[in-house]
């Protein structure tokens, strides 16, 4: 039977050997022996047990969440599995329609032949969604498509409703206009038709966002919004 020591393991996952002791103290992994001298020796069970800790704590559950769901009866590693597989082959994807988009543009450029700025655009909006593990490709596709389908001057357009909507409610917010009231409604009612027009999914496309920027707090919002309109805007979106 091997037996891996506990500085092994954090070699061999990335993980830091004080993050093993903690999971040991709370309860999470118990290595199966310790040794005279006290030291945490680790067997192939408590290995596959790190392996579902670890894509669980991958997929946004809490080290509480992810000890309840291995202490369920009903845990089903096989399907924590296939979770983490549809992911992946999920981001093959988008980097294969992003490698598509790419040779498009090489294409054109190497034939000498003007390339439309939105082209670019559609790439570098490609590229952050692919590095993003928020937005899930049906998402993905669904923006790809509905901006992909858009001419330059469509584009431009659409950026500039956006623009109006989001001045529109921080004249309002300023103003200590309340969510429920018709102006706003109305503006979230646009706003809310915008999203759909461009993602399918409203209320998926908002958690994901929310998420995406929960986790790049530096990046700034589009078209001037910040944290406190968003609020405003999302409660608005509520009541409608």
């Amino acid at each position: 039977m091997k037996i891996w020591r506990v500085g092994e393991i954090a070699q061999l996952t990335g993980l830091t050997v004080r993050t093993l002791h903690h999971y040991d103290e709370i309860g999470l992994l118990h290595p199966a022996h310790t040794s005279e001298k006290g030291h945490r020796l680790y067997v192939e069970d408590d290995l596959q047990r790190l392996h579902h800790i670890i894509l669980l704590k991958q997929l946004g559950f809490s080290l509480e969440e992810v000890k309840r769901l291995m202490t369920d009866p009903a845990f089903n590693p096989l399907h924590l599995l296939e979770h983490q597989l549809a992911r992946i082959n999920e981001h093959i994807q988008m980097q294969l329609d992003l490698r598509d988009r790419l040779n498009d543009i090489y294409s054109l450029m190497h034939r000498g032949q003007p390339v439309d700025p939105s082209r670019f655009m559609e790439v570098v909006q490609m590229i952050n969604i692919s590095r993003s593990k928020h937005f899930s490709r049906e998402m993905a596709k669904n923006i790809q498509r509905n901006y992909t389908s858009m001419n330059s001057e469509q584009i431009r357009e659409k950026n500039e409703e956006f623009r109006r909507l989001i001045s529109g409610f921080r004249s309002e917010m300023e103003k200590g206009t309340p969510e429920h009231d018709p102006v706003v409604l109305d503006l979230a009612r646009r706003w809310k038709s915008c999203l759909q027009d461009a993602a399918g999914d409203y209320d998926q496309l908002s958690r994901s966002a929310e998420s995406y920027y929960r986790d790049h707090s530096d990046q700034a919002l589009p078209f001037g919004m910040d944290g406190e309109l968003y609020q405003f805007i999302r409660k608005a979106v509520l009541k409608i």
